[in-house]
């Protein structure tokens, strides 16, 4: 039975074998993070092993909401062993866990949150780059680009055979998502 509790942040041990890379104030990653919660507070809880006292999932928005100085916040409480614990931290944080875009239905979302002039769509932590990338926008080339700064890309191709592509797709993206790489891919 999930619980819910109110604790005071000091309470909330950080889990010292979590495999994420803490975010650091100031970067892409973190802002993005930090904006979310600003607009819409903290919906997705940390979650918390009174047995160990460790933090099991939410450690970024927990280092967010310690910088603001909040003092006690909700969390969702677990009662597990620690080797129990370690494999729901790992869940958590897996993207295989998640599974996968509908790429179809996320551009039909994304779409409809770029054309409504109410919402911003980059507050759904995609930046407007990446949106335009997924939304096949093309970007809008500088008028003089020299070719000193194109020559500072390093271009790649990569070819998959077409049976493959459904098995790699999520190594790609998840190496595109977090290099913020430009890609072009062409599907038969």
């Amino acid at each position: 039975m999930v619980q819910m509790r109110r604790l005071p942040v000091d309470q909330l041990l950080p889990a010292p074998y979590n495999p994420r890379k803490a975010l650091q104030p100031g970067s892409d990653e973190y802002n993005r993070l930090e904006r979310s919660l600003k607009e819409f507070d903290l919906v997705q809880p940390i979650v918390w092993n009174e047995q160990t006292k460790h933090v099991v999932g939410g450690h970024q928005r927990l280092s967010i909401l310690k910088n603001w100085g909040e003092a006690d916040i909700d969390v969702v409480v677990v009662s597990l062993t620690l080797e129990r614990e370690k494999a729901l931290n790992v869940a958590l944080n897996n993207s295989q866990v998640g599974g996968d875009w509908d790429s179809d239905k996320l551009i039909d979302l994304l779409t409809d949150l770029n054309d409504n002039t109410e919402i911003d769509a980059t507050l759904t932590g995609f930046d407007k780059k990446e949106i335009n990338n997924i939304l096949f926008i093309p970007a809008l080339l500088p008028e003089e680009e020299t070719e000193e700064e194109e020559e500072l890309v390093v271009r790649v191709t990569i070819e998959v055979p077409h049976d493959n592509w459904e098995a790699v797709r999520p190594d790609f993206d998840h190496l595109i998502a977090t290099h913020h790489l430009t890609t072009h891919i062409q599907l038969p």
